[in-house]
């Protein structure tokens, strides 16, 4: 059973890169999206320049997150690893989650600036929902 857990785990984190990359899939939500919120044609190149702009920096942070985390597990199934490194191995990949956490909040904010009172609203209503989907289908499971 730990080495099908082991297995699974080595599979899904190989993945992760790939998962990430902007796919077909997330250019079908963002037109979905910007449907939804009626965006100008002016607001969707705004928007489009402004991710572009944080690409890198989020590229860079989600793979500073990914590494943090296989440091850490590796540590962690090592009888050896003494605590002190795991906890710092555990800061490490707490703060790689933090500011990845802070820069997408960066480009949120820079979004939102784009964005008319209802269009914020809107938005901020299908966040809601989605959380709420996703905390449901979590249940479920």
């Amino acid at each position: 059973m730990k080495n099908l857990f082991r297995s699974t785990l080595i599979l899904g984190l190989m993945a992760l890169p790939l998962a990430a990359q902007p796919g077909p899939e997330a250019s079908h939500r963002a037109e979905r999206i910007g449907r939804d919120l009626q965006l100008t044609e002016a607001q969707k190149t705004s928007i489009r320049a402004i991710r572009d702009k944080h690409r890198p920096d989020l590229v860079q942070r989600r793979d500073a997150v990914q590494h943090a985390r296989i440091d850490l597990r590796s540590a962690l199934q090592d009888p050896a690893t003494p605590e002190s490194r795991l906890r710092a191995l555990y800061d490490k990949a707490s703060a790689a989650r933090f500011d990845m956490i802070l820069a997408r909040r960066s480009v949120r904010t820079e979004v939102q600036a784009i964005l008319t009172p209802e269009q914020r609203a809107k938005a901020a209503e299908m966040r809601d929902h989605a959380r709420r989907g996703f905390v449901d289908a979590g249940r479920q499971g």
